[in-house]
């Protein structure tokens, strides 16, 4: 386990005992800058001199709420917390110094959340300016537009300040403003957190310990080994980087739920990131109703690891800014074709500058539209559990195949292993497209031609 390892464990660790007290204060005002007063001492202590950074990314969102009409406020949001990460990253090249770990995900999700409270503003404006949008029947909750003050409680909270989970404006105003989080229970939510945590941690702790991650990055001992060892290596290289993951994602929403973050009422049929999807004020709740944690799940390591599909896994991971990708990027481009492709460009642009990221997510709408032609033209009603475990099998392979990205970060160092296994990864995906498109069944024609025939008869 490095060092910085260490110290995300340590700072998870000490946010728990932090979020119960927290959980248990009754005043807003105590309760908002208790956690804005951790978030900000977490951000000096870790970030140094970074932090600044995080100051120039908030100003510059307020003045742009403060200033641009509703139309444009999210437009010019995206535009400018995007290329301001872009800068924030690129520091060395204007002579700054080079961010560290830290600092780069503090600025991650800080984006994410810069940009999102922008959007919140713009739809609540949209809904109420906009006489179509309010006759939805969907629900929409409507927020108050948010203070400079209240941007900045928000994004220095420290609950999700480093790994997450991404949460709405409306979540955290929803918590600050709720004086009976005291009376959440959090035994059995807390206990349903943790359970997968042991096995977790175990195998994250002896593969840390059994494996050389940075031999990958070089040019060494390791690209003389065979090739079946360096085709293998990336199955256990993936379980390693997932494995930590997992342990990272449990242990923030665990967070979550000892300050009560995130917390909703069973009724309101809360979703990942989304939050209420039915307007509490439609229904009578009871002082004692059950509550969950929906809002703030960000990982299913069982879809994760055992759904059949690629798409369905995907789903499972990093939830929260799944759904953070699919409302402000995949269901807003202009261009539905182009949709998935657009969402993972933006996910390789905010996960950083280096090449991998762009390599590995540019490649997975290609393996997405391999599995969706596979299982229209070879799945069936007689052969779908023996077709799901092979689909299993393949899809978990291509997920090996391009979290080496994460692991290596640069083009150079994913190319070289690439290379060295003979890009099977793409190989594989371009021979299933290519067997797919020749056995799919052909359209028939709207007239059936063995009817034409019998009257030719």
């Amino acid at each position: 386990m490095s060092t910085d390892e260490l110290v995300y464990l340590l700072m998870l660790l000490i946010s728990l005992p932090i979020g119960y007290f927290v959980k248990r204060l009754h005043g807003h005002r105590e309760k908002t800058f208790i956690s804005t007063g951790v978030g900000v001492f977490m951000t000096i202590v870790l970030c140094g001199p970074h932090c600044l950074h995080t100051v120039v990314a908030i100003c510059g969102t307020i003045i742009i709420l403060k200033k641009a009409t509703w139309q444009h406020c999210h437009t010019l949001s995206f535009i400018f917390n995007f290329g301001y990460i872009t800068f924030f990253r690129a520091g060395a090249f204007f002579g700054l110094e080079p961010p560290t770990g830290f600092s780069n995900v503090i600025m991650l999700l800080m984006t994410l959340k810069l940009v999102g409270i922008s959007f919140e503003v713009h739809d609540m404006e949209k809904a109420v300016n906009s006489p179509e949008e309010g006759n939805k029947k969907k629900y929409r909750p409507v927020i108050e537009s948010p203070s400079g003050e209240d941007v900045v409680h928000y994004c220095f909270c420290f609950v999700g300040l480093l790994t997450g989970p991404y949460f709405k404006f409306k979540t955290f105003k929803d918590w600050i403003n709720n004086d009976k989080t005291i009376d959440v229970p959090l035994k059995k939510p807390l206990l349903e957190k943790v359970k997968p945590l042991p096995v977790i941690a175990g195998l994250f702790l002896v593969l840390s310990y059994s494996l050389r991650i940075d031999d990958l990055k070089e040019d060494g001992t390791f690209y003389q080994q065979p090739f079946w060892y360096r085709l293998v290596y990336m199955v256990f290289a993936f379980t390693y980087f997932r494995m930590r993951m997992y342990a990272a994602w449990i242990l923030s929403e665990c967070v979550c739920v000892v300050s009560a973050l995130g917390a909703y009422p069973v009724e309101l049929k809360a979703r990942c990131g989304q939050g209420p999807t039915v307007d509490p004020k439609s229904i009578e709740l009871s002082e004692d109703c059950d509550y969950d944690f929906e809002t703030i799940h960000n990982i299913d390591p069982h879809k994760c690891d055992f759904t059949p599909t690629f798409r369905d896994a995907m789903r499972g991971w990093n939830m929260s800014v799944q759904w953070w990708l699919k409302n402000h990027v995949f269901i807003r481009c202009p261009v539905r074709p182009l949709s998935t492709m657009a969402t993972m460009l933006v996910s390789a642009y905010w996960h950083g500058i280096y090449g991998g990221y762009y390599l590995s997510l540019m490649t997975v709408p290609i393996v997405l539209i391999a599995e969706d032609l596979m299982m229209k033209s070879f799945r069936t009603e007689e052969n779908k559990v023996n077709y799901d475990r092979l689909n299993w099998f393949f899809r978990m392979r291509a997920f090996d195949y391009l979290s080496i990205a994460f692991l290596v970060l640069t083009g150079e160092a994913l190319m070289r292993y690439w290379r060295s296994i003979y890009f099977v990864g793409h190989v594989f995906t371009i021979i299933f497209i290519a067997v797919a498109l020749l056995k799919r069944p052909k359209r028939r024609n709207k007239e059936d031609p063995t009817a034409s025939t019998e009257k030719t008869k």
